[in-house]
């Protein structure tokens, strides 16, 4: 005999999967409040909630949640090596397309030298200053080097980055949207300097092309340094590099 209707509807509600909420908080004391585990990787959770998404490595977390989702440290670190060295290759792709599009630009423009403009006033001259006094635009670096650079000598890294205009590259370690709107990236810095953990924040005014990455995916973009702030280093006014 068929049961009814409603009873088959109640059996298959009662064997649904359920996702429920949780709290993670990080050996650091990062806390991640009202979030659901999205995806469950060798060497860390993606966490989905309302702000957005966002990475947690299994070294960042306690033992206790390391031992509940079944992190093996030996899988985990052949997973995260395999993730580095993926974007590590994609970086050198994209250097070499660089390197080619630069040169075919000098290449054009020595066959096609553009006319010589006329001689500013030296008042004028004065008010644009000089090309060694602007930011240099366009240098290639990566989150990893960026961070290390501010690191080991904030004041060094200050004179060299702070307020110049780069090419970056880099692994997401999350996607959200501030209180204040704004929408800002976090990039993973995987290894640790003077036994603490530091960051990468870019800030984005136009979010146009970010719907096509994820958590995890290799990500170019142009952006300003705006300089460190505790353990956080801020690139501002960023956008897709294609």
């Amino acid at each position: 005999m068929i049961p009814p209707f409603s009873n088959v509807f109640i059996l298959v509600v009662c064997f649904a999967p359920v996702v429920l909420a949780d709290d993670f908080k990080t050996v650091e004391g990062k806390e991640y409040k009202n979030v659901t585990v999205s995806r469950v990787e060798p060497d860390g959770l993606v966490l989905s909630s309302k702000s957005g998404i966002s990475k947690v490595y299994f070294t960042e977390l306690p033992k206790e949640i390391q031992e509940r989702f079944h992190y093996d440290a030996a899988k985990g670190n052949t997973y995260s090596a395999e993730q580095t060295a993926n974007q590590e290759a994609l970086y050198k792709r994209r250097q070499e397309s660089e390197r080619q599009r630069v040169e075919e630009r000098e290449k054009y423009w020595s066959e096609h030298p553009a006319p010589q403009p006329q001689q500013e006033s030296s008042t004028v001259s004065a008010l644009r200053g000089s090309a060694l006094d602007r930011p240099a635009y366009g240098q290639s670096t990566t989150a990893e080097f960026l961070v290390s650079q501010y690191a080991t000598n904030q004041i060094n890294a200050d004179r060299l980055y702070t307020g110049r205009t780069l090419t970056m590259s880099g692994t997401i370690k999350s996607i959200d949207r501030s209180e204040r709107g704004e929408i800002a990236v976090e990039l993973l810095v995987p290894y640790r300097w003077g036994g603490k953990a530091w960051f990468t924040r870019c800030i984005f005014n136009d979010s146009r092309g970010l719907e096509q990455y994820q958590v995890g995916n290799p990500i170019p973009l142009i952006g300003t340094v705006a300089g460190l702030r505790g353990y956080t280093l801020t690139i501002k006014d960023c956008h897709l590099h294609q």
